[in-house]
């Protein structure tokens, strides 16, 4: 019997030092903010494309330049032919001659400045959507990043869970031999371990997809496991004012902002298109093996070209280009309105991220506490095992990186959709330098009673013996006694 304890004592002390054990090896501890540097050098197949459409708008913007400069133009032909006075020239019968012209566009109405503004206009879209497509790729690097944090974790706490589940089960098939279990328990036990390792499997997959995508975007190898995980939030954040957070959005934000540019552009080219004359000068200079008489050395003028009649085309197409800036303008108007719904969604949603954060921090509170407690049982061996107290607390951890992560990307979307980089929401409370932070009306969170919060750990004694109201009035619980917002 002595052996038979010494045998049990020893694999629980084993099984003890598994789940409490923590990897010792060396890690590369990256910030977030380091890590958008990484993702913003090493770039992506989308800020390519990004920029390629930036580099062909520019490519527009000079070629539309270039309709308002000299043009020089050489032309040379060789011909055989058969003179009308062949009888009398008969060796003349062949010829060959060049052209030499330069034509300088002097006027045409502003056409041509109407088509160079609006290839300007297109280009200055393009750069924004350039610095979008940017921002959507650090956003998804940021998220992987806070994914691959947690997911660590949660893959511990499932290796966790299965441990114990393990162990039950050896504990299950033990005590059948004892006579002191059934058949249906043991495998009960089993069934529990596999569902288990299911989930442990699962999440080891997942895992997997979130760093080869990570690791892909920035260029960066991680460590095997991933044991400093990023801090939570020290401050709250700062009230401001709506409206004119609303007012900042509509002003910076690329999506908006590449939108009025197309629809100016659309504008800019629908003037371009008319029936107006355009005037240019010309020089020109030629030779001729020929012999002509009359012929010109050079020549110099001006030219005037005026399309009078080209069976409804030009109207037709002016028509087209102003239904084309008509519906620029109503998506413009429906980006505006759905970019407003988004800035006030992510107002709402900081503060449920930041309320998430607290509550996970309090769960991790109560699990950690709870697990000190489970071990000091286990020292004095009035317990045999951990119980859930490890895996609890692990799962907390692990709820408590998804939630910093949460509140994390909330507050970079803001910044994104305020133009600005994703790495600006890692600086506290940086709303402050967009708007102001008075509140005008709007909701206040609650301060005190609270985790976290200077009344935390206090008690207030509230008054036991209840008192008569006064005549015609109703009872007003007081600020202490007031529940909770």
């Amino acid at each position: 019997m002595a052996a038979h304890l010494k045998a049990r004592l020893v694999k629980t002390l084993l099984v003890a030092s598994v789940l409490l054990a923590r990897p010792a090896m060396a890690e590369m501890v990256l910030s977030p903010d380091e890590l958008l540097k990484a993702i913003a050098e090493n770039g992506s197949a989308s800020i390519d494309a990004a920029a390629a459409d930036m580099g062909i708008a520019r490519a527009r913007v000079d070629e539309a330049g270039a309709g308002l400069m000299p043009k020089l133009t050489l032309s040379a032909t060789g011909q055989l032919y058969r003179s009308a006075a062949n009888g009398k020239y008969p060796d003349d019968n062949a010829e060959a001659y060049g052209i030499l012209e330069v034509v300088q566009p002097l006027y045409d109405f502003g056409q041509s400045n109407s088509v160079r503004d609006a290839a300007g206009k297109v280009f200055e879209a393009s750069e924004q959507k350039a610095a979008l497509a940017r921002h959507l790729v650090l956003l998804e690097g940021l998220a992987l990043y806070y994914d691959l944090h947690a997911s660590e974790l949660e893959r511990r706490s499932l290796y966790e869970a299965h441990t114990s589940a393990y162990l039950k089960w050896d504990r299950a098939k033990e005590n059948l031999a004892l006579g002191r279990a059934s058949q249906i328990e043991v495998a009960e036990a089993l069934a529990f371990v596999e569902q288990t390792r299911l989930r442990f499997y699962r999440e080891r997959s997942r895992n997997a997809g979130y760093r080869l995508r990570l690791e892909e975007l920035s260029g960066l190898k991680f460590a095997e496991e991933l044991i400093s995980p990023p801090k939570p939030p020290k401050t709250k954040p700062v009230e401001i004012d709506r409206k004119a957070f609303i007012d900042a959005v509509l002003a910076n934000n690329e999506d908006v902002q590449a939108l009025t540019q197309q629809a100016e552009a659309a504008g800019l080219r629908r003037d371009a298109i008319g029936a107006w004359p355009s005037l240019d000068a010309f020089a020109n200079t030629g030779y001729s093996t020929r012999d002509l008489r009359g012929r010109n050395d050079y020549a110099v003028g001006a030219r005037l070209s005026w399309p009078l009649f080209d069976g409804g085309a030009t109207a037709a197409k002016k028509t087209r280009m102003a239904e084309e800036q008509s519906r620029a303008l109503a998506l413009l108007d429906a980006k505006k309105k759905d970019v407003q719904r988004k800035a006030l969604a992510l107002l709402r949603d900081r503060e449920d991220a930041y309320q998430r954060v607290l509550a996970a921090l309090a769960q991790q509170d109560f699990t950690y506490k709870n697990l000190m407690r489970r071990q000091q049982l286990y020292a004095q061996e009035r317990v045999a095992d951990l119980g859930r107290a490890m895996i609890d607390h692990t799962t907390s951890e692990a709820e408590l990186v998804r939630a910093t992560g949460a509140y994390a990307l909330v507050l970079a979307n803001i910044a994104v959709l305020l133009g600005e980089e994703p790495s600006l929401a890692l600086k506290a409370n940086f709303l402050a330098d967009f708007v102001s932070a008075e509140d005008g009306g709007n909701f206040v969170p609650k301060s005190g009673t609270g985790f976290g919060q200077s009344d935390q750990g206090e008690f207030k004694r509230q008054d036991t013996t209840p008192t008569a109201p006064a005549p015609h009035s109703s009872p007003v619980p007081s600020v202490e006694q007031a529940p909770l917002q």
